[in-house]
């Protein structure tokens, strides 16, 4: 992919990443607890999290380490406009707890996209819901949940880069 492409992805993939986070809150806000399947529920946000795992990858993949901070900044500062302040701060304690770990495993196993996608999703969501259930609720009731929910949208994207890949071959 050229630079310009390239980079104009990076801008749309920091857009969407920016605005998952606060929409996150948003869903939880709106929709509570909601069933994820296997007979697991979690807190709504919990459908947004995975796909910002993702997004925050393509966003270091085209514009770089410097960007995904920044997006992860402002996304931050969205979902207190977005979400009750106790939801929110639990929030941004996860996301950037979650999004520096998946940033440092996707870092070390990039240019194997499909690995670091994977890898740092994984880590990202069990970190994320850690943080997110025992600063939000007090409790891992809904780690189960969280788990099956966000791996869904971590499954996804690495599927996504898998194909993406095969296809340029």
């Amino acid at each position: 992919m050229t630079d310009g492409p390239k980079r104009a992805l990076g801008y749309l993939g920091a857009t969407l990443y920016m605005t998952t986070i606060p929409a996150a809150n948003w869903a939880l806000h709106r929709y509570g607890i909601v069933s994820v399947g296997f007979g697991f529920k979690a807190p709504a946000a919990v459908f947004l999290a995975g796909p910002a795992l993702i997004l925050r990858d393509l966003v270091q993949w085209t514009l770089g380490r410097r960007a995904a901070l920044i997006a992860l900044t402002f996304g931050v500062i969205l979902s207190f406009a977005a979400a009750d302040p106790g939801f929110a701060l639990a929030s941004a304690v996860a996301f950037g707890v979650s999004e520096a770990a998946d940033m440092a495993v996707f870092s070390q196993l990039s240019p194997r996209w499909v690995r670091a996608v994977f890898a740092g999703g994984v880590i990202g969501i069990l970190l994320d819901s850690l943080l997110f259930l025992s600063i939000a609720f007090g409790s891992l009731d809904f780690l189960g949940g969280q788990l099956v929910g966000k791996i869904y949208g971590v499954l996804l994207g690495s599927l996504t880069v898998a194909l993406r890949r095969r296809a340029s071959r």
